[in-house]
């Protein structure tokens, strides 16, 4: 299925029937950047548009997006820490959705805290995510543009396939949210098979509730 999900990625006609962007922001720590340090790095961190209250994209076809966007950078990725990053920081992010710490209510708050806590904060790279149907099923076009500073292109793209899945539960109520995790479970112990992830694209209908994977 991801094969013939990558044949497609480049040839996407016509409306999406839902659109996204995926930031990557390069933010500091430091009132006063290091410039004296060759070793400095910027720390990344990832936000996404439109924001929810503007009721662009429904919560269910966004996590749909960023899961298909996750199988799609994991594609490009030219090392394979991604799986063990998820592996990692799922059981966590499952612990936060049934404590009621990530959710709708808690976006606002979310972005506001990204913005006191660092200090020139500039976008390392943007990924804007249109998502298609063929007969085939869901598939998802990317368009990236990374910008010049002291990161790779790799380091923005394992960056923002670990943590757009955050994105994605501050969009969805609990039961959604689990369901959505359910599937990065799936797709991660298929990863670590050796398997390809093969979601079954052809059934997922952008207007349904999430349910998590049968079987």
């Amino acid at each position: 299925m991801l094969r013939g999900i990558r044949r497609r990625f480049g040839t996407a006609r016509g409306t999406p029937l839902a659109l996204f962007t995926l930031h990557v922001l390069a933010v500091s720590p430091f009132p006063e950047e290091p410039t004296d340090n060759n070793d400095y790095r910027p720390t990344l961190i990832v936000t996404s548009s439109p924001a929810p209250e503007a009721g662009e994209i429904a919560p269910e076809a966004f996590a749909r997006g960023v899961l298909l966007f996750t199988v799609w950078a994991y594609a490009r990725l030219e090392e394979t820490t991604l799986p063990l990053r998820l592996q990692a920081l799922l059981p966590r992010l499952r612990i936060a959705v049934r404590g009621g710490r990530v959710g709708p209510a808690h976006h606002a708050r979310h972005r506001a805290t990204q913005a006191e806590r660092y200090f020139h904060q500039r976008e390392a790279a943007a990924y804007t995510v249109a998502l298609h149907r063929d007969a085939d099923g869901l598939f998802v076009a990317v368009k990236r543009r990374v910008a010049d500073g002291k990161w790779t292109e790799g380091a923005t793209l394992l960056e923002v396939a670990t943590l757009a899945p955050y994105e994605a539960l501050l969009r969805l109520e609990a039961p959604a949210a689990l369901a959505t995790l359910d599937w990065y479970d799936w797709v991660v112990e298929r990863w670590l098979a050796g398997a390809e992830a093969d979601l079954p694209v052809g059934d997922w209908d952008l207007a349904a509730p999430l349910s998590p994977p049968v079987g």
